[in-house]
């Protein structure tokens, strides 16, 4: 397609149907995200931003500008589509820092991450607002505060930390909610000129409180805890449900077994996880994956090959679909190791969508459509090195496994 045909089409996106609706059409069934040819460097993690940005984290000099270090890099899916150039922007540069687990929201304007500030001390969250350029850590706790998710509207934070910001005395890690509107920014966490403003402590129970991931505005935030957080008896990690709204916390998951990897739609409606416990009854065994609906409290199996490993589940941010990992060839391809699968929650069909000769790595999903994974062994036949980290198009793809025939 030529330039001034994509052109067209983005003019004809911005008239009528948004992007989400239309970039399917000329995304290619597989491109790879960092430069062809060159190592990528060990890269970590990914998400999305909305539908037209990837953030994630490497320690290669993907942009030849000379970066050591793990830096933060964003991807433009919309740019690389309308103008067939890299479209790939650095975004962090201390080589000290090591800068993990980037999320943003459908704007990318407010980036949080992970970072050793310096290479010393314990680790804190940091808030990029790349608008502004302005860089600011939203933590400064004694202990380690880490895997920080902010959501669509790039308003509220959720995070763990084994820092005790309120005093309360609870060991391990708790989860935490900060609301950037309220926050006193450029004064961390604990911050005694505002008390805290902004921040909510979720969790107040000695344990591994960790993995929180929350709906728009942080309305429900949903995370795992092996802490047993009503007294119960659970032995191991569940899936909890806070409610900000008024209604707090309530248990999603139970054992016998562990469930782990909770992944949430925008509005909060609708969640996947994994677990080991036989929650429906179906007595399949193995790892499986569950649909939770908040609004029914009800739990449905999504995966039930007897005795099948299924894990880092990836909802959609509309519900659509679900991509997550298996190497038990769960549609009797021949496959042998990791895959990624995508189960189409509207149509309740289960798809293959990478048949590759080596690894794989944890799917991220964006509308349904849009996946990102890592994946060793060339997959986009261009002759590049290492593990790369590759967008695919299940539109294009139209049912073909990558690579294709």
């Amino acid at each position: 397609m030529s330039r001034a045909v994509r052109l067209l089409f983005v003019l004809a996106i911005a008239l009528g149907a948004g992007p989400a609706a239309a970039f399917h059409y000329i995304t290619p069934p597989l491109l790879q995200i960092p430069p062809v040819g060159q190592s990528p460097g060990t890269i970590g993690h990914s998400a999305w931003g909305g539908l037209r940005y990837v953030v994630f984290d490497s320690d290669g000099d993907l942009l030849n500008n000379g970066s050591t270090g793990r830096q933060i890099f964003l991807f433009d899916l919309q740019i690389r589509d309308v103008q067939g150039v890299l479209a790939l922007t650095q975004l962090t540069n201390t080589a000290a820092d090591d800068n993990r687990r980037a999320h943003t929201g459908r704007r990318a304007v407010n980036v949080v991450y992970d970072a050793r500030i310096g290479g010393v001390g314990p680790r804190q969250i940091m808030l990029l607002n790349r608008r502004s350029g302005v860089l600011r850590p939203l933590t400064g706790g004694a202990a380690d505060s880490l895997n920080a998710l902010i959501d669509d509207g790039e308003r509220t934070v959720v995070f763990e930390s084994a820092a005790d910001f309120f005093g309360t005395g609870a060991g391990g890690s708790q989860i935490y909610r900060i609301d950037l509107r309220k926050a006193l920014l450029g004064c961390p966490f604990p911050c005694a000129a505002s008390s805290n403003a902004g921040l909510t402590q979720i969790t107040n129970k000695t344990g591994n409180n960790r993995n929180a991931v929350t709906s728009n505005s942080g309305k429900f935030i949903y995370f795992e805890s092996d802490a047993d957080l009503f007294d119960l008896g659970e032995t191991e990690s569940q899936i909890y449900l806070y409610d900000s709204r008024g209604t707090g916390l309530s248990l999603v998951s139970h054992g016998p077994g562990a469930a782990h990897n909770p992944s949430v739609t925008r509005d909060g409606g609708r969640l996947v996880f994994e677990s080991n416990a036989d929650l429906t009854g179906l007595a399949t065994g193995g790892t499986q994956l569950f649909l939770y609906r908040r609004n029914k409290g009800s739990l449905r199996q999504l995966t039930t090959v007897p005795g099948s490993i299924c894990t880092a589940p990836a909802v959609s941010s509309n519900g659509h679909a679900v991509a997550f990992l298996s190497a038990d060839d769960l549609l009797s391809q021949g496959s042998v190791g990791p895959e990624v699968y995508s189960y189409d929650l509207k149509k309740n069909r289960l798809v293959q969508v990478t048949d590759a000769p080596a690894g794989v790595g944890p799917p991220a999903y964006a509308s349904g459509v849009f996946i990102v994974f890592l994946a060793d062994g060339d997959l986009a036949g261009n002759g590049s090195p290492g593990t790369q980290l590759l967008l695919t198009n299940l539109f294009a793809l139209r049912g073909q496994v990558v690579p294709g025939p």
